[in-house]
C-alpha cells in the first residue's frame, strides 16, 4: 500500500504534528510549517499518495460567512472571515485559520501538489486535501471522546484504542492528543487511497481560486464512510 499522511495543523510559530501511514503502519513526527515549505518533508524523500490537513484551507464563498464544509462537519471553524484584509484582525482561531489558508494558497500556487476538487496539477505527485479529526472519528465509530482540553489522556486513550483494535500499529509512544489527531487525518487519507471517488463521509463544496484575494474558497472537508 502506498504511503499517506495526515497532519495536525498548529501555526507559523508552533509545531504541527505528523503522522504517516503505510499498510498500517504508523510513524510520528513533528514539522515546522512555513509558507515557503508549506508540506512537511516525507520519510525516505518520497510524497506521499494522499496528504490530509487539519486546517482550513480556505474563505467563505464571496459575501458568506462560513463554509458549507464546516457547518456539515460542525467545525469549529463555523464562522470565517470574508477576505484577507479581514483576516489581519481576526481573532478566532486566527493562527490556524491563517496557516491553513496561507499552506493551501501556496501548494496551489507553486505547483507542489494537486489539491482536492481542483483540476489536477500535471507532473506532480500527490493530493492534498482537509480533513478534520473529530468528524473522523465520529464517521469512523460514532462515538463521542473524552474533551482532549479537560481530559487529555483520557482523549488519547480513547482514540489510540480503537485504532489498535482496527489493526493499526505504532513504534513511536503515542502519548498527545496532537498524535492521535494526526493518525486520524492520515486516516482520511488512507480512505482517499482505497476508494476510487470522494470517500462517502466527504462533506463540503470543491474549492474554488479567487486569484484576486490569492485565496481558496469552499472546499471539501475529506472523511471516510460511516461504520456500522
Amino acid at each position: 500500500m502506498a504511503l499517506v499522511c495526515g497532519v495536525d495543523l498548529g501555526s507559523f510559530t508552533t509545531l504541527s504534528y505528523v503522522a504517516w501511514l503505510e499498510d498500517g503502519q504508523l510513524a510520528l513526527a513533528t514539522w515546522r510549517p512555513a509558507r515557503e515549505a508549506p508540506l512537511p518533508p516525507s520519510p525516505g524523500g518520497w510524497p506521499p499518495a494522499f496528504t490530509g490537513i487539519d486546517a482550513p484551507q480556505g474563505l467563505p464563498a464571496v459575501g458568506e460567512r462560513s463554509r458549507r464544509a464546516d457547518l456539515q462537519a460542525r467545525a469549529p471553524t463555523k464562522v470565517l472571515p470574508r477576505t484577507r484584509a479581514e483576516l489581519a484582525g481576526w481573532r478566532l482561531y486566527r493562527p490556524l485559520v491563517e496557516a491553513g489558508i496561507e499552506l493551501f494558497w501556496s501548494i496551489h500556487e507553486q505547483e507542489l501538489a494537486s489539491i482536492l476538487g481542483l483540476v489536477p496539477v500535471l507532473g506532480t505527485e500527490g493530493m492534498v486535501f482537509e480533513t478534520y479529526p473529530r468528524y473522523v472519528l465520529l464517521q469512523l465509530w460514532g462515538e463521542r471522546p473524552p474533551s482532549k482540553r479537560q481530559e487529555p489522556a483520557a482523549y488519547v486513550d480513547f482514540v489510540w484504542s480503537r485504532l489498535r483494535n482496527a489493526g493499526y500499529t505504532c513504534d513511536d509512544p503515542v502519548s498527545r492528543p496532537d498524535h492521535v489527531d494526526a493518525m486520524l487525518c492520515a486516516l482520511a487519507a488512507e480512505a482517499c487511497l482505497l476508494e476510487d471517488d470522494l470517500p462517502a463521509g466527504t462533506v463540503g463544496l470543491p474549492p474554488v481560486i479567487d486569484p484576486a484575494e490569492r485565496v481558496l474558497r469552499e472546499g471539501f472537508i475529506v472523511a471516510p464512510a460511516r461504520r456500522s
